[in-house]
């Protein structure tokens, strides 16, 4: 443990306007609806591009290549790309009749990510990085079970590019969302209905977030799959990567704070599960700021103490996980030393 922490937490108004300080609150929320088109394929596959030139032919041509009965359309939004990625795209439309490109104004993924939604003609939505690519029977191994029993949400397995390190998850009928399921939302097929009402939060950081505490909770047949079907290029220059070294990192607890308070305006369901997964945000949140001065270190927990204990009572909640009860307790009596020691 750190020598000469101050263990008295901040109010969190004084928190919060220390923090902006250092990197302002985006104005993005979770809450808003779509314009959906009427639905014309079983799946749409929504791919994002920002200057991908290196990657992006691969990724197209595996989506291309897919061996399925069920019919699928490709959304490549590109996002503001200023190399050679527009015109590579425009070759690929040419091409394949189910291949729209979308050219939008730089914006960020969140923002693409909604402009494919809007133009989705699909029951069912898939995502996929355009630095990555599907195995042959990605839609097949999807759609099948999304088909046959009417899955809100299906998870298929992947393998990193860079090291084929393989991440295969139990074949699950009746899979539980908070247990199972990853938090990116590559590789998965999505009800399209389940994101009426709901975007990803535009000029933030991990905003991925939003599907765990937006997506997940409505969620009712989850159902999850061994069969390796995604590619996964880890990128070293990527947000994740990077935000131990950037003010934005506190983006992480930012879109902690925006999700919560969309629950809240939109009356969703706050259960214990989502409480536990909170529990562990709050440790990501922590671990992606650990570097900031200690001062900003504790108006964080300051204010992360304080949202615990305004969205999930202790009256009201339970934490499932054994491990997260020492968090739990430390986030409860404001032990900031008892935090950061874990």
């Amino acid at each position: 443990m750190k020598l000469g922490i101050p263990q008295q937490t901040v109010k969190y108004n004084e928190a919060l306007a220390k923090l902006n300080a250092i990197s302002p609150f985006p104005t993005g929320t979770s809450v808003g609806t779509h314009t959906f088109k009427a639905e014309k394929f079983d799946l749409a596959i929504i791919v994002v591009t920002y200057n991908n030139q290196d990657y992006i032919d691969k990724c197209i041509s595996s989506l291309v290549e897919q061996q399925t009965k069920y019919t699928f359309s490709i959304i490549v939004v590109n996002d503001g790309s200023t190399d050679h990625t527009a015109t590579m795209l425009a070759n690929w439309a040419k091409r394949f009749s189910n291949i729209q490109v979308i050219n939008c104004p730089h914006g960020g993924v969140a923002r693409a990510r909604n402009i494919g939604l809007n133009a989705s003609n699909a029951r069912y939505i898939s995502f996929v990085d355009a630095d990555d690519y599907v195995e042959k029977d990605y839609v097949e191994s999807l759609m099948n079970p999304a088909s046959k029993y009417n899955a809100d949400i299906v998870e298929g397995s992947y393998q990193t590019i860079n090291n084929a390190e393989r991440f295969v998850n139990e074949t699950d009928l009746k899979a539980n969302a908070f247990q199972a399921l990853h938090g990116y939302p590559w590789g998965k097929a999505y009800r399209r209905n389940l994101f009426e009402n709901v975007k990803f939060p535009e000029d933030f950081w991990f905003e991925d977030t939003m599907g765990i505490y937006r997506i997940w909770p409505n969620a009712r047949k989850i159902i999850t799959t061994s069969n390796i079907i995604y590619n996964y290029r880890i990128n070293e220059k990527g947000i994740t990567r990077s935000a131990f070294s950037n003010v934005k990192a506190l983006d992480s607890l930012y879109i902690t704070i925006c999700l919560l308070e969309d629950c809240r305006k939109t009356k969703s369901l706050l259960n214990d599960e989502l409480y536990t997964f909170t529990l562990q945000q709050m440790v990501t949140n922590y671990i992606r700021i650990h570097s900031f001065k200690n001062e900003d270190l504790v108006a964080a927990f300051s204010i992360m103490a304080r949202l615990i204990d305004d969205y999930f009572p202790a009256s009201k909640f339970k934490c499932l996980d054994d491990e997260s009860l020492i968090i739990e307790k430390a986030l409860r009596t404001k032990d900031y030393s008892l935090f950061i020691a874990v």
